[in-house]
């Protein structure tokens, strides 16, 4: 025996209404792939180190894979459509390099101008003046006596200083007046203009004296010095 059973197409809509609800199609995420920071350097058209800054100051979510950091587009797309408060105007299109014809003629780089040699200015030697000066006032607490410069200036005697030049310090010291006493030989060429070995050939014409101060520690060498007063007489 069959039986048919007869049903309304809104009753069976109504029915199968929920279990459609229930039972949503499976609906398939397609696999994006993570952006090198290279590639986000070029599409927001900045540089690397840029980016780095903005990976670590969180404006750009970012994975961290071993040493390598990767932006997924997501994280990119939401950082583009943020607004910037550092003036960063982010370009979303990539940066695209155009390539130079082959035939394009290159800029002339023009060359460096030749930096000159440096030249190194002598040093000018500072004149000699044998000239007396006005004797500085000396301080009361180091002020010399009377039997202290005697000292000092029979001590300059023993140790070979010529008795003409020793009794002109003196008499500069009781006059209140300074001078130079005593030249290198050096100096007395430099003074005089002439070379070294021109002011030995004066000392052995006996034109200048050349007399030696013996040391005063032990370790001290004797020096060899002339009596300005020669060299003066000589210009």
């Amino acid at each position: 025996m069959r039986i048919t059973i007869e049903i309304d197409d809104e009753e069976v809509r109504r029915v199968l209404a929920p279990l459609v609800q229930q039972a949503p199609a499976a609906q398939v995420q397609p696999l994006s792939r993570l952006l090198k920071v290279n590639e986000v350097a070029d599409r927001l058209g900045v540089s690397r180190n840029k980016v780095y800054e903005l990976l670590y100051k969180g404006e750009i979510r970012s994975l961290a894979i071993g040493r390598t950091r990767r932006i997924s587009p997501d994280a990119l797309a939401e950082f583009i459509s943020r607004p910037k408060d550092d003036g960063l105007h982010v370009d979303p299109e990539p940066r695209q390099l155009l390539a130079r014809p082959a035939n394009a003629a290159k800029t002339p780089v023009p060359s460096p101008k030749p930096v000159p040699p440096r030249t190194r200015r002598r040093k000018p030697d500072d004149a000699i003046d044998l000239s007396p000066k006005p004797l500085p006032p000396e301080p009361s607490h180091s002020k010399m006596s009377e039997e202290e410069v005697a000292g000092a200036l029979a001590s300059m005697l023993e140790k070979g200083w010529p008795e003409d030049v020793v009794e002109q310090i003196g008499t500069d010291r009781k006059e209140g007046v300074h001078r130079v006493n005593v030249l290198t030989i050096n100096d007395a060429a430099r003074y005089l203009g002439l070379s070294r070995s021109g002011v030995e050939k004066l000392i052995s014409a006996d034109k200048l004296r050349l007399f030696t101060i013996a040391p005063t520690y032990r370790d001290e060498k004797p020096a060899k010095r002339i009596p300005a007063k020669d060299v003066a007489n000589l210009r």
